[in-house]
Parts: C-alpha cells; sequence; structure tokens
C-alpha cells in the first residue's frame, strides 16, 4: 500500500474504533477501552479492568488482525431509541445510553461485530476486510491502534492533550453526556466561567515562558490550522505581554507573499497557494532582522485582490521593550526562522484539542470541531452557507497536513483553545445553518453527519459568551473585532 492508504480517514477510524472494542470484548469483557485522541495517523486508547501492559498489546493486535482477515461483516439495524438505550445500559454504557435518549430521532443505528452491539455516529466500513493490516504499540498510559507499524509518538503534543484529559476527569465532565449533566445542575455560566479560567491560565502561562527566555525572544510566531482561534489568541496575548510591561507589535506573515505569477504550481497547473514558497522569505528574514536590529523599516502590504505586493509608505520600528507577534500558517515551518539564531525565536502551536468524547468508543475528532466553528462563523460574518464551507474545507485541511501538521513539534508551546462549553453554544447555530443544505447538494451527506453528532448536546445561548473569548471570534461578538 502507498502511504496515502495508510491515513486515518473518518470513516475507516470510527470502524477501527468498533473493532477495538469488539477485540477487547473478545479477550476480556468486563474491560473497557477509551479512546481519547487521534496521534501520528493512528488512535490513542486507554483501558478501564484490564492490565495495559505488552500482553495485552500483543493480544490486541493479534485478536484486531484476526478480526480483519475473517472479513467479517457490520451489520446495522435500526432500533427504537428507548429498547437500545436499555439494551446499552444494562452492559454499562451508560454514556451511549444517555446519548441515545437525548437524541431527537425515535430510532437509532446499532452495529453489531464480534457478537458485541455498539452505536457511532456516522459512516463505518461493511465488512471489517476493508480495514488494512493494524499495528499496536505501547504509548504512555495506554496503546497506540494504525495502519503504519512506525509509531513516532509526539511528545509535545500528546501532553497537551493528557493535561486536557485529566482535567476533564477532575471536573467530572469527559463526555457529552456529563457535559450535558453539568450544565442542568450547574448552569451554563458555571461552565462558562471554569473554562475561561483554564484558557486564561493557560494565557499567563505562555506570557511568562515568552520573557523567561534568557536572552528575551522578542521575534513571537504563532500558527495553527484554520478555525483554531488564533487571531484572538494573538489578541490576548498582547494584553498579558503588556501587564508584564513589554509592548508587542503585529506583523503579518500575509504582508509577505509574492506575487501571485511567482507562486509554485501544483501537479494540475493551478497555483499552491498553501506552499512557503508563496512568501518572499528573503524579505521577510530582511525585515525582522533589521525590526529586532532597532531600525526603521518599510512594510509591504499584499493586494489580495490583484494579487501582488504593495508599498504604501508603511513603516515599522520596534523599541527596546517591543515584542514582535508574526501569526501565519507557515510560521512552524524552518524555512520561516533558517536565517535566525535560535534565541532570537519564540514559536506557539495553536489548535483545539477537545478532550471530550461523544462516548467511551466515539472520539470527537479535531476537525469538525474547527469545521462546526466554521460554518458558524462564515455565516454570520462572511456571508458563506454550510454547503460552501463544507465544500472548501478538505482544500483547507489538505493545506494543513502539508504545512503545518508536520511541524507541531518544533513549537515551544502549544496552546489548546478547545473550550468545554462551546459546543452547547455553537450547535444549536451550526444545525440551524446544516438544515438548510438541499437534500440534493453534494455537501449533503457530510452535513447530516455532523448534524448526527450535534443532535446530542444541549442548547445554549450565544449570549453568554464574554466578549473577550477565544469563542466570540466565532459567534460574531468578540471585543477584539473592532481593533486593529
Amino acid at each position: 500500500m502507498k502511504r496515502d492508504d495508510l491515513c486515518l480517514d473518518p470513516v475507516r477510524e470510527r470502524t477501527l474504533c468498533l473493532v477495538i472494542a469488539a477485540a477487547l470484548h473478545q479477550l476480556s469483557p468486563s474491560a473497557r477501552v477509551r479512546i481519547e485522541h487521534g496521534f501520528d495517523e493512528g488512535l490513542y486508547c486507554e483501558f478501564d479492568g484490564i492490565s495495559c501492559d505488552e500482553r495485552l498489546c500483543a493480544q490486541m493486535e493479534a485478536r484486531i488482525r484476526q478480526i480483519i482477515a475473517e472479513d467479517r461483516p457490520i451489520v446495522c439495524r435500526m432500533m427504537e431509541k428507548e429498547a437500545a438505550a436499555q439494551r446499552f445500559e444494562a452492559e454499562g454504557m451508560k454514556d451511549k445510553a444517555a446519548n441515545i435518549r437525548h437524541a431527537q430521532a425515535r430510532h437509532c443505528a446499532v452495529v453489531r461485530l464480534c457478537g458485541m452491539d455498539d452505536h457511532l455516529y456516522g459512516e463505518l466500513l461493511s465488512r471489517t476486510g476493508m480495514l488494512p493490516e493494524t499495528y499496536v504499540c505501547r504509548c504512555k498510559h495506554g496503546l497506540w491502534f494504525g495502519f503504519h507499524p512506525r509509531f513516532h509518538l509526539q511528545e509535545k503534543l500528546f501532553s497537551v492533550c493528557d493535561d486536557f484529559e485529566r482535567w476533564g476527569r477532575r471536573l467530572g465532565i469527559n463526555n457529552v453526556p456529563q457535559l450535558n449533566a453539568a450544565m442542568a445542575d450547574e448552569g451554563i455560566d458555571m461552565i462558562i466561567t471554569m473554562s475561561e479560567a483554564q484558557i486564561e491560565r493557560q494565557l499567563v502561562e505562555v506570557a511568562d515562558a515568552i520573557v523567561a527566555a534568557q536572552p528575551l525572544r522578542r521575534f513571537v510566531l504563532i500558527s495553527g490550522p484554520s478555525s483554531a482561534g488564533k487571531t484572538t489568541f494573538s489578541r490576548r496575548l498582547k494584553i498579558h505581554l503588556r501587564i508584564l510591561g513589554f509592548h508587542p507589535q503585529a506583523l503579518s506573515m500575509d504582508d509577505f507573499f509574492k506575487d501571485r505569477s511567482e507562486y509554485p504550481r501544483l501537479a494540475d497547473g493551478t497555483p499552491d497557494l498553501e506552499s512557503p514558497k508563496t512568501l518572499d522569505l528573503p524579505l521577510l528574514s530582511k525585515t525582522v532582522k533589521g525590526l529586532l536590529a532597532g531600525a526603521k523599516m518599510p512594510i509591504p502590504s499584499f493586494d489580495f485582490i490583484h494579487g501582488c505586493r504593495r508599498w504604501n509608505g508603511r513603516t515599522m520600528c520596534l523599541r527596546e521593550h517591543d515584542i514582535l507577534i508574526m501569526e501565519g500558517i507557515h510560521g512552524l515551518n524552518p524555512l520561516i526562522v533558517q536565517d535566525f539564531a535560535r534565541e532570537d525565536f519564540f514559536r506557539i502551536y495553536v489548535n483545539a484539542l477537545t478532550h471530550l468524547n461523544l462516548d467511551e468508543h466515539t472520539r470527537i475528532p479535531t476537525g469538525d470541531y474547527r469545521l462546526i466553528r466554521r460554518i458558524v462563523r462564515d455565516s454570520r460574518m462572511r456571508g458563506s452557507s454550510a454547503a460552501q464551507t463544507l465544500q472548501h474545507f478538505p482544500y483547507v485541511r489538505e493545506g494543513e497536513e502539508r504545512h503545518i501538521y508536520p511541524f507541531q513539534e518544533n513549537a515551544d508551546i502549544i496552546f489548546n483553545t478547545s473550550l468545554l462549553y462551546e459546543m452547547l453554544i455553537l450547535a444549536p447555530l451550526a444545525r440551524a445553518e446544516l438544515e438548510k443544505v438541499d437534500a440534493q447538494d453534494e455537501m449533503y451527506g457530510q452535513a447530516q453527519r455532523l448534524l448526527s453528532l450535534l443532535q446530542y448536546f444541549d442548547a445554549a445561548h450565544d449570549a453568554h459568551v464574554p466578549v473577550y473569548s477565544l469563542l466570540a471570534e466565532f459567534t460574531g461578538n468578540s471585543v477584539f473585532t473592532t481593533q486593529d
């Protein structure tokens, strides 16, 4: 198989989740597996009721490969939802039962594999033999499952995800039923207050880390995928740096685009808009170096309408306590800092790394979180329909896979913008837009998949969102939208 054939696409991921659960059920019916995070094109899982050791690792790999080799059918049937909920409740899957009862539909899909019933939202493969050969590796507190044998642990990314997972456990909010229950018991304002306090604590840590570096790293690069909340993060970081006595100035990486006629080309001849070679890297280095040396530098602007660089007399000069903040998709790429000494720059990776699962067998992919954010933002502030956002998002993801994710571990700090409460706010807003997607539209299937996810969340009004919140960047009431 080619490398592309080994990628963990959403349908394969859900099918692999089912196979993992079925394999464990065969090995130890009383044990439980929690599918936590996606890493290195695979899944990280932890276990309850069984020792997670080399023996379990070998047993799970052997059993999963057997299930795949047997090419077992994955049988799906519709059940009345209360009957299904009672069945899962009797099996100890209370979170699954709660989700089923919360859904609006009168019936739900129950899938069966190897004598085990399960409920997962979204499409599955029809047979286990359609999965590639699967590998299992020990990883931290659990096991990693994927389709390639060379597992590489991304230590920084794992640490951030693990920290948030454990924070959720301390709060007793690790899945959607627990989140819904917390809102019913404590109210949306308390959940918002806790979540925003967590973000604020992280911001303090980032600002402290920047100014604690010796010598002071005055060139701060911020990168992350689409709809991660980079804009609001950058604005709030500037505030925290000012509190510490420093004066941040912003410089956009977009200002250093080459003329569009100079862009590299994809195989089909179209411009590769996501490539770092769209940037005039020598000019960027010259400009930043001059600024760090205290020189007054001319700053270009990019004319997105005509696709060319403009010089309009704009200049910038950094004072002694000024810190230069540059945000852009390529901020973690080594090409950007190849002309700089290591002590000159500080790199931050920003992403919405949710710890929240739908249930123990069903994680909510980070990409879905960001897509839902984008659907709401695009409809409210950019006049784009949900269908248009859905159609464009795969191209965005392709660029992220090539130009952002390979460099995540280059970051000095990874900042998690995921907010515990955000789907309570976004779900009703996104549902309203997704329901407008016509059944004849090619994006209808994707819209229905997201609707099937969003149905499990209770709804809260966006008026509760603080104007300084990262989430306000997407709901449209951000205080930062009025700032330069």
